[in-house]
């Protein structure tokens, strides 16, 4: 987006609506010198700004590689997982996912995409979709603009890595991004572009045709989601036809794509018809504050219109459960203390009248609040961080039994976690889905 562009946009916002934009990110802005904290082991991600199904604006992606891909390439392509943050689709930012990120990257081998995708109240719907779609197309379509450079961009990364490793050593190369992070740097890659009026930010590094072949293993894609971000990732399982809409709105997963594709749900919002003031609250769940409160219903229609929250692309849990791709595969997270978690039992009751439990596993957390799964783990209580590492754990192996395991064999159980205070581990027991409802 160019400078004129921007300035365009701003001036088109109430000052009212600024404001509260500004007053809700500055506490969220994560100052990319925390990584070398949140974020020790790393991978350190690079960032690659991805040509889009338009020449006027390009998605900035948080890459992680890990350090599996500087040792050998897979002959097949590398996995790769999608992640989405939270924020209500007017705040948030790929930094806070990057702990999360850099863990799933590490487990699963796997190169893991962070999408910092468009909100509001610059952007509205279907803006953070269409972004989310993009990224898909890069690694599915082989017609879509940004596949070829989306592929150069981490063909370029790799070399880099592996010809400063093999001069210095891998531990030398951790440390020199460790205080590159501190000092407030991270590295972007550029690749040339054939459309001359797209733009490219300035890079420490650039792809050229000279780089070695890497490619994805399209057979092996996953999606994750952490509030908002969890509406995006059901979102991109979605093929909606009429008479559900007017026109078909189909997925980048086309119909005959067969392998499974896990989705990771982390305590997603489902459905935007209720401001936030206007969700039921647990049991146990304190009263918020009236001044955020009021703060959150200003801003949540910013993205998405009153009359628009209807629509089963912008609340995805009222979508017909006959749109849900057949190769999806979904791992819910709920947290007990969540006006999110109302949505996600009524989605989960929907998935068991329609039968496809067979391909749902929750994790039903207790005591446990929205979102907890992304604070650094120095703000976190022992209960919170046990709750937080099971979670993450079982993540992994839901994807890994999803991508490797056979059709029923070894599938992670639904289970319920309850942290422990005195013995230092999460207690679970199992449970079926129809217990969530």
């Amino acid at each position: 987006m160019t400078m004129s562009s921007l300035y365009q946009k701003v001036r088109s916002v109430s000052f009212d609506v600024l404001w509260r934009t500004a007053l809700v990110r500055l506490p969220r802005a994560v100052p990319i010198s925390t990584l070398k904290w949140t974020s020790p082991e790393g991978p350190h991600p690079f960032v690659f700004h991805l040509p889009s199904r338009s020449d006027e604006y390009t998605i900035p992606l948080h890459i992680f590689v890990p350090q599996s891909l500087y040792d050998s390439a897979p002959a097949d392509g590398a996995p790769v997982l999608v992640d989405f943050h939270g924020g209500g689709f007017y705040l948030g930012s790929c930094l806070e996912q990057a702990p999360f990120c850099a863990y799933m990257a590490r487990k699963l081998d796997s190169i893991v995409i962070s999408v910092d995708y468009r909100m509001g109240p610059f952007h509205s719907f279907p803006a953070a979709i269409e972004d989310g779609e993009d990224v898909l197309s890069a690694i599915l379509d082989k017609d879509f603009p940004g596949y070829k450079p989306l592929r150069e961009a981490v063909a370029a990364r790799i070399q880099s890595e592996k010809a400063k490793i093999a001069k210095r050593g891998a531990a030398a190369i951790d440390e020199q991004h460790k205080q590159e992070l501190q000092k407030g740097n991270i590295e972007q890659i550029t690749v040339p572009t054939q459309s001359k009026s797209s733009t490219t930010p300035a890079s420490s590094s650039t792809a050229g045709s000279s780089r070695p072949a890497f490619d994805f293993d399209s057979t092996k894609v996953a999606v994750s989601g952490f509030s908002s971000g969890g509406n995006l990732a059901l979102n991109l399982a979605l093929d909606i036809r009429p008479p559900e809409l007017e026109s078909p709105w189909p997925s980048r997963f086309t119909p005959n794509y067969s392998t499974p594709i896990p989705l990771l749900l982390f305590y997603p919002s489902f459905d935007l018809r209720q401001l936030p003031s206007q969700r039921s609250r647990p049991e146990h769940m304190g009263l918020p504050s009236a001044f955020w409160t009021q703060v959150a219903d200003s801003l949540a229609p910013t993205y998405a219109e009153r009359d628009q929250t209807s629509h089963p692309r912008v609340s995805p849990g009222l979508a017909s459960l006959d749109s849900l791709h057949p190769a999806a595969r979904m791992f819910l997270v709920l947290c007990e203390l969540d006006t999110l978690s109302e949505q996600s039992k009524q989605w989960v009751a929907k998935v068991q009248a329609h039968k496809r439990t067979e391909h749902l596993v929750v994790e039903d957390v207790a005591n446990m609040k929205h979102g907890w799964t992304q604070m650094p783990d120095g703000w976190l209580s022992p209960e919170e961080k046990q709750a937080k590492q099971a979670v993450f754990t079982k993540a992994t192996a839901f994807v890994d039994w999803a991508w490797n395991g056979a059709q029923g064999q070894d599938k992670p159980k639904s289970q319920l976690v309850v942290p422990q205070k005195d013995t230092g581990k999460a207690q679970t027991a199992d449970i079926s889905p129809k217990e969530v409802v």
